[in-house]
Order: C-alpha cells, then sequence, then structure tokens
C-alpha cells in the first residue's frame, strides 16, 4: 500500500509543517542508528549508501560520521526536509559526501542493479508499504550489501481495541515474527532484530513534536488538526506503547541459486 502525496491539501501541509523543524519525522534517535549500524557488518571502505525517505537528515548525519569514506544519497519526496538536510550537511562538514535527491522511494529506476552497499531507512517504508520496499531495494544491493530498515509492528499477539483501531485505519501492523517471514520470503537473510526504546518515541520524537504543537495557531483550522493528531497519537502510544513498536530489521541478500 502506497501513500499518495498532494502538497496543496491544507491538512498535509499543516501536518508536515509541524515536522519541518524536526531533527527526525519518526520514532529514532543516534544511539539506535549507530547501533543497527554496527549490527549491519563489514562495508566496503567507500560505500555507497542510499538514505530512503531521509526527512532532514538525522540518519544521514550519523552515517556520514560513522562511515567517513561513504558517498550517501539522501531521498526524500518533500522539499522542505532535504533543503534542512542539505543545511545540517554543510553545517557538519560533510556536504561534499551527501547528496540530497527529491524523489519517491519508488522512483529509483535510474539506479543500477548492484549500485549500493547499504540501503538505509528509519520510520519511512510504510510510505511504500514494508513489504513492497523489500521486494524492490533487493535490486540495489551490491553482493555482500545491507539493508537496515525500521517498520512499526505489533509486539503483542492480542493488541487492545484502542491500539488495533488506530492502526487498522492508519497503517495495519504486522507483528515481527511476520515481518521477519516478509523478509526471509523476500531473499534476505535476518542478521538482527531490535525493538526502538521508548525514549525514541518520547523524547527524540514526541517531545519536541508536542511541542510545536502546542505554538500551532489555534485560529487556523488545518494547524489546529494537525496539533490534535499528534496529540491523540502520542496519548496512544503513552497507554498502549508495550503493544506496537518500531523494529529495526538487519539484513543481507541471499544469493540467487
Amino acid at each position: 500500500m502506497a501513500f499518495e502525496f498532494d502538497f496543496d491539501d491544507p491538512s498535509l501541509k499543516a501536518a508536515l509543517a509541524l515536522h519541518e523543524d524536526q531533527e527526525r519525522q519518526g520514532p529514532g534517535s543516534r544511539a539506535t542508528t549507530e547501533l543497527l549500524l554496527s549490527l549491519a557488518g563489514p562495508l566496503p571502505e567507500h560505500p555507497r549508501v542510499l538514505d530512503l525517505g531521509s526527512g532532514t537528515g538525522a540518519a544521514s548525519l550519523v552515517l556520514a560520521e560513522r562511515l567517513p569514506g561513504a558517498r550517501i544519497t539522501a531521498v526524500d519526496i518533500y522539499p522542505p526536509f532535504l533543503r534542512r538536510l542539505e543545511e545540517a550537511a554543510a553545517a557538519a562538514g560533510a556536504a561534499d559526501r551527501i547528496t540530497a535527491r527529491q524523489g519517491s522511494m519508488e522512483s529509483l529506476d535510474d539506479l543500477p542493479d548492484g549500485s549500493v552497499d547499504l540501503v538505509w531507512s528509519e520510520g519511512a517504508a510504510y510510505n511504500i508499504g514494508f513489504g513492497e520496499a523489500l521486494r524492490s531495494w533487493r535490486r540495489l544491493l551490491s553482493p555482500g550489501g545491507a539493508l537496515v530498515v525500521t517498520e512499526c509492528g505489533w509486539t503483542t499477539d492480542e493488541p487492545s481495541a484502542a491500539a488495533r483501531a488506530y492502526w487498522d485505519a492508519a497503517y495495519p501492523l504486522h507483528t515481527t515474527a511476520e515481518n521477519v517471514a516478509a523478509a526471509t520470503a523476500a531473499g534476505y537473510t535476518v542478521l538482527a532484530t531490535y525493538l526502538l526504546p521508548d525514549a525514541d518515541w518520547l523524547e527524540s520524537y514526541y517531545a519536541p513534536l508536542e511541542a510545536r504543537a502546542a505554538r500551532s495557531d489555534p485560529g487556523d483550522a488545518h494547524a489546529a488538526a494537525a496539533a490534535e493528531d499528534v496529540r491523540r497519537e502520542a496519548e496512544l502510544y503513552r497507554a498502549h506503547g508495550g503493544e506496537y513498536g518500531y523494529v529495526g530489521y538487519v539484513l543481507r541478500p541471499r544469493r540467487r541459486p
């Protein structure tokens, strides 16, 4: 299931405006990015990295620091995020190694098979669907390449009615076991899975986002609705976060017979 984006839609514009100045556009943290990178195993000395759904570049910046020989292409569909990424890369002295590219995670036909050593995507694969992401990105990986992706899913077999109703409407979730099975069926070896801690949601993501939402103009109906959506989502996590969470999947493609 892929999401369609109409950037002229006032509701979407209001929601995106809340995220434009965020360091992260979804749950995560520097520590989690570093851990997932360590679990991915060895990479070439000068790895070619593709950060898909990069947002304002939190992961790209960490990868550039931890992989000093890397050339990173950060892909996002929303231009203001990429402008922030370019500013941050310049401030970090990494502008010569991080290239911002506007486009969809589905529009990668110009990239040759086997042209990427590390495909990275934190909190963004849902835009095209986890299964489609695994299938379409596999061809990009070089022999010995790695895919690291985080995906929200159930951490219980019996979620509450409130959590089930929210996620069934927003983005139907699967369990970690189901996602591991999907990765295996798509031709990957699963090296590791990692459940992101509460702090990645509550401190890195929701705290600054709720602060921005609290400053929204109550006279702007779309801004007020976007702020209310943020508050509702954060409260759902505080009440039911033990039932779902983002999981990092560290994958390597199996060799085709």
